[in-house]
């Protein structure tokens, strides 16, 4: 009876005490954190007892429930009242890193539920003493910034390289990726009503740069039509932020205008480069849209094999460039050849030809 008594007391005063401790989360809801934030904790003890107590956190994904970090802090003495808590007043700290990303001083890109436990070392253990859960938004702080074409500009090429700027702070992010979305503006509608109604005349994900270039493969772009785009950033498979969405047109051709003539050959990423563009005098017209303001770069002009036959200095301008060259005697009919120019992030365009 008196064993059964002492247990029924034990216990009533462990649950007297897990009542009188309350624990306010002191966390940003959204927006970067790091680790050491984590624990900016206010515990409230209304009792009267002093406690020697640890406070250990469990970190989940909202989506999945996975389990991607947990930690411990060390001991220290919990009295009556209010005590304000931060990382120097519970290290050091002992993490368990369930994902690798975790193991920097961010926390990823993402939603996630973080879950406390405040425990008291008791006579036969630990025994906890007050839980609390909270949900976090990481985000960061600057989304992605659209560059190329500007908003409602109106383009010559019917290719256009688009361009932006990446979401900061990278240090946030450890598999940066893109979608990039180009949708038709039918009448009457928003820029973001195309990109979200309307199918897209072109998609591309996983872009590990801050560039893209309309492919050659795809339906050109319809001159006097206009085109919405918007960029998404992935951090991974996580949704990290979008851009704005801007606008842009494909000027109607005129007579006058070298976009419409056939024998111009079209300088795309080396990646992109495909085919054989074929010519039918010594005059080699190009055309090649640079993303970089004004300058002076190298032209190349190389065997089918990389063996450099010619470098011609030539000015860039921003936007689309109509070049001319003329061959000499070095370039026989029937051999296939190579004309490429880098930009200013050493981002290598180019084209193979032939003369027949």
């Amino acid at each position: 009876m008196i064993k059964r008594l002492t247990g029924f007391i034990a216990a009533f005063i462990s649950l007297h005490a897990v009542a009188q401790i309350t624990v306010n989360v002191q966390l940003p809801q959204a927006g970067m954190m790091q680790k050491d934030q984590l624990w900016n904790l206010v515990l409230m003890n209304n009792s009267s007892d002093v406690f020697e107590t640890t406070v250990s956190i469990t970190l989940q994904d909202a989506a999945s429930g996975q389990q991607v970090l947990s930690g411990g802090t060390r001991s220290f003495m919990l009295g009556k009242g209010i005590k304000v808590l931060g990382y120097r007043d519970v290290e050091p700290v002992q993490y368990n890193y369930i994902a690798a990303e975790f193991t920097t001083n961010y926390i990823p890109l993402g939603s996630y539920v973080a879950c406390y436990r405040v425990m008291r070392n008791g006579l036969k253990g630990p025994e906890p003493l007050a839980d609390e859960c909270v949900r976090l938004n990481i985000s960061p702080l600057s989304p992605p910034l659209l560059n190329t074409p500007a908003d409602r500009s109106v383009l010559q090429t019917i290719y256009p390289q688009f361009t932006w700027l990446p979401p900061s702070p990278a240090e946030m992010f450890n598999n940066l990726n893109y979608d990039l979305v180009v949708a038709e503006v039918s009448e009457g509608q928003s820029p973001a009503e195309a990109v979200m109604k309307n199918e897209p005349v072109y998609v591309n994900g996983n872009i590990k740069n801050p560039v893209d270039i309309f492919p050659s493969s795809y339906s050109s772009l319809k001159p006097g039509k206009t085109y919405a785009w918007q960029v998404t950033a992935r951090n991974g498979l996580n949704y990290a932020a979008k851009t704005e969405v801007w606008t842009f047109s494909i000027k109607q051709p005129d007579t006058g205008n070298p976009m419409i003539s056939s024998s111009y050959i079209i300088l795309r990423a080396r990646e992109e480069s495909s085919g054989i563009s074929y010519i039918s005098n010594e005059e080699l017209l190009v055309k090649y849209y640079s993303s970089d303001n004004d300058h002076e770069t190298s032209v190349r002009f190389l065997s089918a094999d990389g063996k450099p036959l010619r470098q011609v200095n030539q000015k860039i301008v921003y936007g689309d460039n109509f070049l001319k060259f003329k061959l000499g005697k070095e370039f026989q009919k029937g051999i296939v050849y190579i004309i490429e120019i880098s930009d200013k992030q050493n981002r290598v365009s180019s084209s193979k030809f032939s003369v027949q």
